[in-house]
């Protein structure tokens, strides 16, 4: 029996050394014993300072994204400061009138080299209308979030009480024009229309006349008040006032609503206007004056183009990021998530069913942000040269609307006080 275990014992060894026998060889014949894949490397633990508007966006929205970032990226600590503009700052979470300032600052730095670098980023999932509204001289400056867009609102209530059709994805002048006039009723104080918005109203109709209020709306350098299409716009919607009588004077909205304040708004509540306009965010009105009446919303009438004005939030990188890396990591997963009730910049949250159910009608949605050119009127104020002359056409706007000038007069003389 002694001598089966030693046989066993040396059989084994023999089969130990033909199967690791070849690969020592080999390990000597390549300078040494077998070394080992080194373990990866533990990423050093770094910090990103997130400034945000509590105003705009609850603290408890960015404390439930900091959670699943942080699962994702655990070496990456986002440290949130709602409105804590003071001191150094890595990401910032702001509109695009307020970034634009801080691109001309020097204070944000362009995000193409990160998008370049990024092969898991993909920027034409997002709309283009979002994303213009970041670009300033060809590069974009900051990652768009969401969107606010101009649509026009109705009364359901008014236009079946006079047998009015509603508003149809892609009318136009002519059909908006009709419909006021088949709403006003001077009996009953009702109109047509009412500018929520007096004077950015007007530009809405100037854009889609093919008129324009400055040069360029990403980096504006001359204004063009007297464009004769942008006489023309305002020609057009003057008449609205004065000729056709289907939109409220200041006069007539101080009388007619009761409430001796020139306020449209005051007549739209009340249900005393067919039309108005307003962002996509007013549905069913501020949370504190609920619309009584049924209500729906359609794109803005198009003419030679169809347009809308427009706001955009984003995230935008300091000029100035002690780890760029980690900035851009937390700026793409933002760009990822669902805004608070903004049009989302990315399609493929838009056209998710979560965001569809969320809106009263989805088309109005797609075709203004696929096919509108969205104008930011915020972003025009953004500048220490326009801020002056938008006061200039401002002032125009008020003589013409109050009938004291024509438009041809009053816009010419506002582009000669901008000039200056």
């Amino acid at each position: 029996m002694a001598f089966k275990r030693v046989l066993a014992t040396i059989m084994n060894l023999r089969l130990a050394w033909c199967i690791a026998g070849p690969l020592l060889v080999l390990l000597a014949a390549c300078g040494g014993a077998m070394s080992l894949p080194e373990p990866a490397p533990v990423a050093e633990p770094v910090t990103v300072e997130f400034v945000y508007d509590e105003e705009i966006v609850d603290v408890d929205y960015y404390e439930r994204l900091v959670e699943i970032f942080h699962e994702r990226y655990p070496h990456i600590t986002i440290n949130l400061r709602p409105s804590a503009w003071d001191g150094d700052w890595d990401v910032v979470a702001d509109s695009e009138d307020w970034i634009v300032r801080m691109k001309r600052g020097g204070r944000i730095r362009s995000l193409d080299s990160f998008i370049e670098q990024d092969e898991s980023f993909d920027l034409a999932d997002f709309y283009p209308a979002a994303v213009e509204l970041f670009m300033i001289d060809d590069e974009l400056w900051a990652m768009p979030s969401g969107t606010d867009v101009l649509v026009m609102y109705y009364n359901r209530d008014l236009f079946d009480q006079y047998g009015v059709p509603y508003p149809e994805i892609g009318w136009t002048w002519d059909d908006f024009l009709n419909r006021a006039v088949a709403l006003r009723d001077p009996g009953a104080r009702i109109y047509g229309y009412a500018p929520a918005e007096e004077y950015f109203d007007s530009f809405n109709f100037v854009y889609q006349h093919g008129g324009q209020i400055f040069d360029d709306l990403q980096n504006p350098t001359r204004p063009t008040f007297d464009d004769p299409l942008t006489i023309e716009a305002i020609e057009w919607y003057t008449a609205l006032f004065h000729e056709y009588n289907v939109a409220p004077t200041s006069q007539q909205a101080s009388s007619d609503f009761g409430t001796g304040a020139p306020d449209p708004m005051t007549g739209i509540v009340s249900g005393k206007v067919g039309m108005w306009t307003g962002s996509l965010t007013d549905r069913g009105g501020a949370s504190s004056i609920r619309w009584k009446f049924r209500w729906g919303m359609a794109p803005l009438p198009r003419e030679a183009q169809l347009t809308s004005g427009g706001w955009g939030w984003g995230y935008a990188m300091s000029s100035e990021a002690r780890n760029p890396e980690a900035a851009w990591q937390w700026l793409t997963f933002l760009s990822e998530q669902m805004p608070s009730r903004s049009i989302p910049a990315r399609r493929s949250l838009a056209e998710s069913e979560a965001y569809q159910q969320s809106v009263a009608d989805y088309a109005v949605v797609e075709m203004t942000m696929e096919e509108a050119l969205i104008v930011p009127y915020a972003a025009l104020w953004a500048g220490d040269e326009t801020g002056p002359q938008m006061e200039a056409l401002f002032s125009a706007l008020r003589q013409i609307l109050g009938g004291y000038a024509t438009p041809a007069e009053a816009l010419s003389a506002a582009q000669q006080q901008a000039e200056k």
